[in-house]
């Protein structure tokens, strides 16, 4: 069994403390005490764990953010309740939800890629409109997003969820990019559709005009909805073909349903 010690952690006047495996402790108290020396705007205990585990990620110490990680996971108990779940019973506004999933989904490949049989990714219950035999879901892609500004949503997808989903987005991007250069159509693309470099380079977007246009909006409505079904069969641990399993419903007429609520939106 292993030897568990404390870790002191403080931020202004939010302060955490958490155990992690003996053989780490010093080299995470480092990390911790550079952690708290930087100012940073944070209100809830949740939060500052979240974005400790960001910090340890970014600094390189993989055996220290899976440790901090994992003490995260007891901490919250995030084997019974989804992580969202979890950012919403603590109340937290846009910008802390936001700290404490990116924190927490950036160590989604250090986990993934860890041999220890015991760092497993934390699996939560499905969520109950998955599990009620009386509920029959249906999902529809396509329709008018009814928004200008609806690549900030991909942004925001991205900048959260990004170890999930770079792999995705890179793909479709060069495929994109590649189709719009095509001869028969290239000329609807004269500001050229390179999706990646809009979500990832600051102004790099073109101007909303433009992604309006037809050409463009229609595409990128489809691939942001499959951006929300990635995380969402990713977070729960299911592969697509059972994600697909879940959703009953027949379709009698043409309509539109959100499937981005579910990424958000568990039934507790």
């Amino acid at each position: 069994m292993a030897l568990f010690a404390p870790i002191k952690l403080k931020c202004d006047s939010v302060a955490i403390a958490f155990g992690v495996e003996a053989s780490h402790t010093a080299t995470i108290q480092e990390l911790a005490d550079a952690f708290s020396a930087k100012p940073a705007d944070i209100l809830s205990p949740v939060e500052l764990h979240a974005a400790f585990i960001q910090h340890c990620v970014d600094s390189g110490n993989v055996e220290a953010a899976l440790a901090v990680f994992f003490a995260f996971c007891r901490t919250f108990d995030t084997s019974t309740r989804n992580i969202h779940v979890v950012a919403q019973a603590h109340g937290l506004d846009e910008d802390a939800a936001r700290r404490v999933l990116k924190g927490y989904f950036s160590t989604w490949p250090l986990v993934n890629s860890n041999s220890d049989p015991s760092s497993v990714w934390p699996v939560s219950p499905s969520p109950a409109l998955f599990s009620s035999e009386s509920v029959g879901l249906m999902a529809m892609f396509g329709g008018q997003r009814g928004t200008s500004s609806y690549l900030d949503e991909a942004v925001w997808l991205l900048d959260v969820y990004r170890p999930l989903l770079l792999d995705f987005v890179t793909c479709m991007s060069e495929f994109l990019q590649r189709e719009s250069k095509d001869k028969r159509v290239a000329s609807m693309y004269f500001k050229g559709f390179d999706v990646l470099r809009w979500l990832t380079v600051a102004n790099a977007a073109p101007s909303k005009e433009y992604l309006l246009l037809s050409p463009i909006c229609m595409p990128l409505f489809g691939f942001i909805q499959l951006m929300h079904i990635m995380i969402l069969y990713k977070t729960l641990g299911v592969s697509p073909g059972d994600l697909v399993k879940s959703f009953k419903g027949k379709l009698y007429s043409v309509c539109k349903i959100e499937v981005a609520m579910f990424t958000t939106r568990y039934v507790n």
